[in-house]
Parts: structure tokens; C-alpha cells; sequence
């Protein structure tokens, strides 16, 4: 290597270290997960992280296949410890995943949970922690385990002068008993973990607030939102920001940024009047656009474009990949979006694609043929007039446990063709509770997102929609 090439090496090892990004620089190394769960023999359960925070996509780490026997055994490649995550049953069990580290996890009783209760919005999983076989104290689940333990007694311990008299010399007194208990180590996972974690009983005094504590855990170093302590924190001293701001005595300048949609503006607001860093600020924006989309109190419209635009700016890429991916999730499943794709399987087995269906407006009904009400509606698209048939393709969705009833279904004459969807079908259009359906235009994006069912006069939308292409045609012929 020469000179010039050696020195470019040391430069940027400089700033990588410096500015905290070593997980960038090492390579990524394999993680193995194992063990035995013979109650749940056939499961094939996935884990997964979040690509971050703020969206809170999901991104798939590895499938967890248990045989027959009940045994397991995984591989994953990491570059950084990793919270990881998997939903089953009634359990969403986490772990802390570190490079190079081998894993046999223990899984907790089976407890079954029918499909369509675990779809309710009203189900909550029962958050847990993977028990690991054969770790030992020093083993970075164990350590966390530990703090939160440790955490808990002494936060109990001072409770009332915490939350009660505001009192700092509690807090100042948890955080010396639990640093006590809890002396620096190796890991410098864990020591960021702790910060964030300790940092929690100092934000109960002020909220958050305070120039200092905002200096103190967001500014003086950079905000670490891959670890669940620093990113719970940072929900809580910055949800809702545009709200925040916008309810200001200066608040109408600040309203007016939005409505404008004008990023920059806004982030040298924030930098401006807050006394913040760019780094902070545009966090805060990706997470104030995600808080305030569905609230009402600003323009949809507007906070899309400030995504758009964020894509296009010279913000960093990883800010940029977060307002990509919240784009996608604030929109998803609205109308003028595309329609999540999926396959589903006809009476014969044959599978089919929802691609195959474009050319045509297409009615998505996600039904139950033992519920009474789907019956109704079902009936119901019977009466629909012979040209609207020719313009509709109507796909009555249903589950796996209802593949029996082809019999049924036969003898009911009912409009469309049946087809069997799985559960992720099911995840993917939300469906919470059944009949609910969605109607798609010949490209394949969604116009009617949920569609109103037949008896609440999917008939007169549907007829209302076609007249409104027809004229948007006619006009376009005359131009």
C-alpha cells in the first residue's frame, strides 16, 4: 500500500471512531440459534429487527424451523449487536443478538391463539425476553436482564420522591446505587444501554424539557435509536414535535413552514430556537411527520412532500432510507396506492397471482362463509346489474380453516370466484375482523380502500366511480 493510500486508510479510521460509527467497520460475522421445543414441532417461526425506529419496518433476520423433534438450529450474519424480535402465539419474545455469538434459546409454554383473535385490535401480545440455555452472567441477555431487575427494585425503592415530590436527590441517589451495583465493563453495548436506561428517571422531573437533559443525552453524542432505551427516550421528549412547536406564542411562522412543506426552513427552526444540531433536528422532523399524518392538524399532502423532498436533499442516506420507508408506511393501503400483492389458491389447487387479475377493477372480499353477516353481503352481490359484473372481477377471499366448505359454496350460486389466502395475506390487508373488503382499478391500485360492502352501497360507488372515468375519457378525447 502507498503513502497516499495509507494515510487515506488512517484518515477515515479517524473519523469512523470518532464519530461513532464502528459498526460500519466490522465484517460481518455469523450468529447461530438453536435449542429444542418439541411442543412446537412443524412451527416455522421468523425473527426479525426493525430497519429502524421511527417506520418501525420490519426486516426478516431468519426462520426458525422446528422439526418434528421439536430441534432447530438457525444462522444469521450481523455486523452490530442486534435487538431481534419474534411474534408466535400469544408472545412477542425479544433477544439481544451479538456478532459471532452462538445461542440456545428456550421457549415458553404453548399457548395457542386462534388466527382471528391474534387479528383483533383489542389483542395484545404478551411481551417476553428469550430464556438462553447455558449463558452465563457475563452474557449480554443476562447483563440486561440484571440491570432491568436492578432498575425496577430501586425506581420502586424511590418512587414517590420521584414521581411524587420531583425530588433530584432520588434520582441522583437511584443512579448511584444502580452504577454502584453496575460498574463499567467491555461491553460498550451495555454501557450505552445503561446511559439511555438511566436517563429515564432524570427525564420524570422535567419531561425532557430541559436544554441540559436534551444537550446531555441527544446532542453532546450521537442519538443511538438501535438501542431500545435511547429509542423509547426519544419518543417521549420528542412525540408530536410539530404539535409541540406549532402551539408556540411564535407558533403560526412554524405552521406555516409545514403547510409549505419547507424543510429547510423547518430544520433551521428547530436548530434555531431549540439550540439543536442538524442530527437532532432531522430526527425529530422523520419522527414529528410520522406522529402528526393521521392527527389532522396539518396537511397530509404536505407532510408527504416534505418526505419527497427529504429523499431529494442532502440529508445523510440513512435519513434518507427512514423517510423512504415512513412514506411507504403512512401511505400503505391508501387510495392511489398499490395494492400489496399476494397469491391465493383456487378449489383445485392451482395458484394464482393478484397480477393476474389486472385489466380489470377488482373487488377484494375478505369473507367468512360461516359468519352471517358475510352471508348477507355475499348475497347481497348477487343483485349486482349484469355490465357492472362485466366491469368487476370479484374474488371472494377466505381462510384456510374454510377450505372445506367447497360444498358449500357451491351450492350458494354467489357472484366471483372463491379462493383460500393465508394468514399473511391477512396481516397484509389488516383484516381484523371479517367481511372487509377493497377495491382495485385495472392497474392494480387502490380506489376504495376499505370498499364500502353491498348493503352499505358498493353498488352506487362502484357505478359513481365508472361514470367519473367515463367522463375523465370523454374529456381527454376532446382535448
Amino acid at each position: 500500500m502507498n503513502l497516499k493510500k495509507m494515510k487515506l486508510k488512517t484518515l477515515l479510521l479517524f473519523f469512523a471512531l470518532t464519530m461513532g460509527f464502528q459498526p460500519f467497520l466490522q465484517a460481518q460475522q455469523q450468529v447461530v440459534l438453536s435449542g429444542k421445543a418439541p411442543e412446537y414441532a412443524g412451527y416455522q417461526i421468523e425473527l426479525y429487527r426493525y430497519a429502524d425506529p421511527i417506520s418501525e419496518e420490519k426486516q426478516l433476520l431468519t426462520r426458525l424451523a422446528i422439526a418434528t423433534d421439536g430441534s432447530f438450529q438457525a444462522e444469521l450474519s450481523l455486523r452490530e449487536t442486534t435487538w431481534a424480535f419474534a411474534t408466535f402465539d400469544a408472545y412477542q419474545a425479544s433477544l439481544f443478538l451479538e456478532p459471532g455469538q452462538q445461542y440456545e434459546l428456550i421457549f415458553p409454554p404453548l399457548k395457542p391463539v386462534p388466527p382471528s383473535q391474534k387479528r383483533s385490535a383489542f389483542f395484545e401480545a404478551d411481551e417476553i425476553s428469550f430464556v438462553l440455555k447455558n449463558s452465563t452472567p457475563q452474557e449480554l441477555n443476562r447483563q440486561i436482564e440484571a440491570f432491568e431487575l436492578a432498575y425496577f427494585k430501586e425506581e420502586s425503592r424511590y418512587f414517590n420522591q420521584i414521581y411524587h415530590q420531583q425530588s433530584q436527590a432520588a434520582v441522583d441517589s437511584l443512579n448511584k446505587r444502580l452504577l454502584q451495583a453496575f460498574p463499567p465493563t467491555s461491553n460498550t453495548y451495555f454501557e450505552r444501554y445503561k446511559f439511555y436506561r438511566l436517563a429515564f428517571a432524570e427525564f420524570i422531573l422535567h419531561q425532557g424539557e430541559s436544554k441540559q437533559f436534551i444537550q446531555t443525552y441527544f446532542i453532546a453524542q450521537k442519538p443511538d435509536l438501535a438501542i431500545p432505551p435511547c429509542a423509547q427516550l426519544f419518543k417521549q421528549v420528542f412525540s408530536n414535535q410539530f404539535e409541540f412547536e406549532g402551539n408556540k406564542i411564535q407558533g403560526t411562522n412554524f405552521k406555516r413552514l409545514v403547510g409549505q412543506a419547507n424543510l429547510a426552513g423547518i430544520e433551521a427552526y428547530l436548530i434555531s430556537e431549540n439550540g439543536w444540531n442538524s442530527e437532532l433536528s432531522r430526527l425529530v422532523i422523520l419522527q414529528a411527520i410520522n406522529d402528526a399524518y393521521f392527527q389532522g392538524k396539518f396537511s397530509q399532502r404536505s407532510l408527504l412532500s416534505l418526505l419527497t423532498k427529504i429523499k431529494a436533499s442532502s440529508w445523510e442516506q440513512n435519513k434518507k432510507d427512514i423517510a423512504q420507508r415512513l412514506k411507504a408506511k403512512l401511505t400503505y393501503l391508501q387510495q392511489g396506492s398499490q395494492a400489496p400483492q399476494f397469491s391465493m389458491t383456487d378449489f383445485k389447487g392451482q395458484q394464482h397471482l393478484l397480477a393476474d387479475f389486472a385489466g380489470k377493477y377488482v373487488y377484494l372480499n375478505f369473507t367468512r362463509v360461516s359468519n352471517p353477516i358475510c352471508r348477507q353481503h355475499l348475497d347481497q352481490l348477487k343483485s349486482l346489474e349484469a355490465p357492472l359484473q362485466q366491469e368487476l372481477q370479484i374474488l371472494n377471499l377466505i381462510m384456510h380453516d374454510e377450505a372445506e366448505k367447497q360444498a358449500i359454496i357451491s351450492q350458494q350460486n354467489w357472484l366471483g370466484t372463491f379462493y383460500v389466502v393465508d394468514e399473511q395475506t391477512a396481516d397484509k390487508y389488516r383484516i381484523s375482523n371479517f367481511p372487509i373488503a377493497y377495491l382495485l382499478d385495472p392497474a392494480g391500485k387502490l380506489v376504495l380502500s376499505p370498499a364500502p360492502n353491498p348493503l352499505d352501497g358498493f353498488e352506487q360507488h362502484f357505478i359513481n366511480l365508472l361514470r367519473k372515468k367515463h367522463l375523465e375519457k370523454q374529456r381527454h378525447q376532446t382535448r
